[in-house]
């Protein structure tokens, strides 16, 4: 009955219930990705639009969850506006937000029946589909584009430069740079990718040594629900990014003299850049 409401083993397991799963927009772009920053929070899912804006299952299912304004027309949107959550074979859920008003639905689905068309509803600065894909067993959130078919992208990310920030100034940390520290200040870098050519993406890898010693590694695959709120792999929001977006570097040590930073991120096609910085750390920590 509808109410109302509000990695690797993973596709092993979607192997072994013979699952396929199709985009849920013909024609799409994506426009925004998994585990991107948010400005206070992780993107939870893909943003993704499209020419006729119709929006599908991802694979037969029943439609478990709704909230759409069509049914309750005195009641405000949600943040994530008109909403429909379909549920698949072993427990796996889809979800799809910013959907247009309609009274109109379909339990029992196939992946040819629409579920409507995508708006600006809830909190949105332009018409889009967000879709997200969860676990909620294991209260984990799933990179879609583990799981649909390959997105096309032949463009590697870009990393644009290094930070360190100190009150609130951002200095630029380039090749040869000079700088003089009381304090061993995160690094923050600016990572971009593009898959064709105007997107602003985020990455799904990154990839940093600091004077040759691993100080970070981590892939946005899996997002999980703990008592700490969301993390990726025990990483909070504030751990990975600065408020600006930039991926940040917590575990820092600097040393007087030459410092070098490396950095390699990849997007999830495997397209792959490395950015090395060697700069000169006048150190004058307590």
């Amino acid at each position: 009955m509808i109410v109302r409401c509000l990695h690797l083993g993973f596709l092993f397991f979607l192997l072994s219930l013979n699952l396929s799963f199709q985009w849920p927009a013909k024609e799409g772009t994506v426009t925004s990705i998994f585990g991107e920053s948010r400005g206070d929070h992780f993107h939870d899912g893909v943003d993704i639009v499209s020419p006729d804006k119709k929006v599908y299952p991802i694979a037969g299912g029943t439609l478990v969850y709704l909230w759409n304004r069509g049914l309750f027309p005195l009641e405000q949107y949600p943040g994530g506006g008109n909403y429909a959550v379909v549920k698949h074979d072993g427990g796996i859920l889809s979800l799809y937000l910013h959907l247009e008003d309609t009274s109109t639905f379909k339990e029992i689905l196939t992946k040819n029946d629409a579920l409507g068309t995508y708006g600006n509803t809830g909190r949105s600065y332009g018409k889009h589909l967000h879709f997200s894909l969860l676990k909620p067993v294991e209260r984990t959130s799933i990179n879609p584009l583990a799981v649909l078919p390959p997105y096309p992208d032949e463009k590697a990310p870009e990393v644009k430069g290094a930070f360190i920030r100190i009150g609130d100034r951002y200095h630029g940390i380039r090749e040869g740079a000079s700088i003089v520290l009381t304090r061993h200040y995160p690094l923050l870098v600016e990572i971009t990718d593009s898959a064709r050519g105007k997107e602003k993406l985020g990455i799904y890898s990154i990839k940093v040594n600091f004077n040759s010693t691993g100080v970070l590694e981590i892939n946005f695959s899996q997002l999980g629900y703990s008592k700490n709120g969301l993390t990726f792999s025990d990483k909070t929001f504030q751990d990975l990014f600065d408020e600006k977006g930039y991926y940040k570097i917590a575990d820092i040590r600097y040393v007087e003299g030459i410092n070098h930073l490396k950095v390699t991120a990849r997007d999830y096609s495997g397209n792959e850049t490395t950015k090395e910085i060697s700069f000169n750390v006048n150190l004058q920590a307590n």
